[in-house]
């Protein structure tokens, strides 16, 4: 007679517990949460020749799959990066900033209609002269000067245009280039 006590007492410890959840999933009222990561790569190599001629990157996180996921979601953006390898084309050093345009579509051409256009969200970055540099998770988190208006962009529509500016004559190249975000997401 004690066993069958013994035993009654462990079933139900097991099927209280996953009746209640069933009970859950069933009223819809799960609660999922978690930090989910976004990767959007730019076009490899992006090569920004002169500051009359820029190749600019349209953003759409709609097609990466976590955050298309998850945009419904989405809560915050909890870090942020820009990541890749930057080489100076010039024998002249220069600084590189990378500049957001909120209203995708039209790709602007000049380093002076980004500037008007647009704000500056990262750098600047200091290149020497025909230099390369890898810039990595934490180097490129230090370098975000518009957080904020990024983070609204991406728990906006997700859709935006970045582009990479220099100072004086500047050209240089983008290889494996990324923009990272954490997000949290939750229902």
């Amino acid at each position: 007679m004690k066993g069958d006590a013994t035993i009654m007492i462990r079933n139900l410890r097991l099927w209280l517990p996953v009746t209640a959840l069933a009970a859950l999933v069933a009223a819809g009222c799960m609660l999922v949460s978690g930090q989910f990561i976004v990767t959007f790569d730019f076009p490899d190599p992006t090569t920004i020749t002169s500051p009359t001629v820029l190749a600019g990157v349209a953003v759409d996180l709609n097609t990466v799959g976590e955050y298309k996921d998850h945009k419904g979601d989405l809560k915050d953006v909890v870090d942020l990066a820009v990541v890749g390898s930057i080489t100076n084309l010039t024998a002249t050093a220069t600084s590189v900033e990378l500049w957001m345009v909120t209203s995708p579509g039209s790709l602007l051409t000049t380093d002076t209609a980004v500037r008007a256009a647009g704000v500056k969200i990262w750098g600047p970055l200091a290149l020497g002269a025909s230099a390369t540099k890898k810039i990595g998770w934490d180097e490129s988190a230090q370098l975000f000067t518009g957080r904020a208006v990024l983070i609204s962009e991406i728990k906006g529509d997700g859709r935006f245009d970045l582009y990479a500016l220099g100072t004086g004559a500047y050209s240089f190249r983008i290889d494996k280039g990324a923009l990272i975000a954490v997000v949290d997401a939750g229902k």
